[in-house]
């Protein structure tokens, strides 16, 4: 198959975007992008909350879908310069994963990851991989057949290859493209994310030189790259690194969305919403309309109107770190607190957080209300590192080797991202906060003895 397809063409007409490269746009593109489905992907925030700590972050998952779809096309452009998968691959093949690169972000809705959260609270909330296969099917099917012909369920198992039933060699290596190690989403997001955000962290990596080293691994199932992009790649990892630490679960940020994510739980086992009826609400507001929407339902009493109330309107009312726990540090207790919490169910959670508020009452002396205190745990999808196969190429053949096996800098970024970056805080109401630092060690072994009860 030849790279003669106008979405991977030099020239032509273009979106143009911010910061990063302008996006091709095709007639077909245009159409696609135009459906309402789609649309509806201007209103939601690539970041949620985030914006309350870093003012620049209001861009949308609207502008992240044409990056990606930007990258993918990057991606085959190098991967076609390979002979056996030049002829391998199909015109349908390629503008199937260049539609699946840009609806890989269809089923997103406003604050998505903090409702998905709410499962290990046995709460029913959408999951926007679901909801992608339904809005593809139910929005998108007539365009994707008419003017991309290709599947509509093909595109939607490219999405969702991890959940995919015994998928082909070629879908295996098409949806490599979309989420593997070093994907197009990751490409994009990092450096998008970085600009909008106003920090340097994600842009620390040469991605041309990392495109161009794309190649297959020894089995043929899968993208590795050629020696050449070594360094490249553990650039790529180190500045995911550098984006969680410092910008994506920067303590403020992690506050925010901590009170996002304890609002929503709390207005959804107040009201218990359908769950067909939740989802079509969620489709059809944005960011600031569903924070509004909750803060109109709930009495002013309860923990989600205690909480949105600093994050709507006019008002930026945080919560402040009371305790921080990491597995890096060195003392027993902490570490034994650190793994209670991270290996607590959501019942678990609710009694530690019960006797901590009863032990940070009688120090203060005030009744710590429901919802001044919030513990936020990192995801527990993060621990295992995804790695990619690096191809040396000798006089005996072509030798592979895992990235994080031969690089002593992926290993060390995965050792510490797991011991240093993925803290778990205990936040407090600012007024809280300010009684609890002025006795501030007895607070910390106060907060420690009742995790450990």
């Amino acid at each position: 198959m030849s790279s003669t397809l106008p979405e991977l063409a030099d020239f032509g007409p273009v979106i143009r975007m911010p910061r990063l490269r302008d996006v091709r746009l095709t007639p077909r593109v245009q159409t696609l992008i135009d459906q309402p489905v789609f649309q509806r992907l201007r209103q939601v925030r690539q970041l949620g909350p985030i914006h309350l700590v870093y003012p620049g972050a209001v861009h949308t998952r609207f502008e992240h879908s044409l990056g990606a779809f930007d990258y993918v096309g990057r991606f085959l452009v190098s991967l076609l310069r390979h002979p056996s998968l030049k002829s391998s691959l199909t015109e349908e093949d390629l503008l199937t994963v260049l539609a699946a690169g840009l609806c890989h972000d269809i089923g997103h809705y406003p604050f998505a990851h903090s409702l998905e959260a709410l499962h290990r609270q046995g709460q029913d909330t959408p999951r926007h991989e679901d909801l992608a296969s339904v809005l593809i099917h139910r929005g998108l099917s007539q365009v994707l057949e008419q003017d991309w012909g290709v599947k509509p369920e093909r595109v939607v198992r490219l999405i969702q290859v991890k959940h995919a039933h015994q998928p082909t060699q070629v879908d295996q290596i098409l949806a490599g493209i979309i989420s593997g190690a070093i994907d197009a989403d990751k490409m994009d997001y990092l450096q998008r994310d970085s600009s909008h955000m106003g920090v340097p962290y994600g842009q620390s990596f040469d991605d041309g030189r990392l495109i161009s080293s794309l190649t297959l691994n020894n089995a043929e199932n899968a993208l590795a790259i050629s020696a050449k992009g070594k360094v490249s790649a553990e650039m790529f990892i180190f500045s995911r690194y550098m984006m969680f630490s410092e910008a994506y679960w920067h303590h403020a940020v992690r506050a925010a969305s901590a009170m996002v994510e304890a609002a929503l739980a709390d207005h959804v086992k107040r009201h218990k919403p359908d769950p067909g009826q939740m989802t079509e609400s969620l489709l059809s507001l944005s960011d600031d309309q569903l924070l509004q929407h909750v803060l109109d339902q709930s009495p002013s009493d309860s923990v989600a109107f205690r909480l949105l109330t600093g994050l709507t309107g006019n008002r930026r009312i945080l919560y402040k770190r009371l305790v921080t726990f990491s597995r890096i540090y060195n003392e027993t207790e902490k570490q034994d607190a650190y793994a209670r919490i991270y290996g607590a169910d959501s019942q678990e959670l609710h009694e530690i957080t019960q006797r901590i508020s009863h032990a940070l009452s009688s120090l203060s002396g005030r009744t710590v209300l429901d919802g001044e205190l919030l513990i936020d745990t990192p995801p527990r999808d993060k621990d295992q590192p995804e790695t990619i196969d690096v191809i040396f190429g000798d006089v005996r053949g072509e030798n592979s080797y895992p990235l994080h096996k031969l690089s002593r800098i992926v290993a060390g970024v995965h050792s510490d991202f797991v011991k240093v970056v993925k803290k778990i805080r205990i936040f407090a109401a600012p007024e809280l906060a300010e009684q609890c630092r002025r006795q501030q060690h007895a607070a910390e072994e106060a907060v420690l003895e009742a995790v450990l009860a």
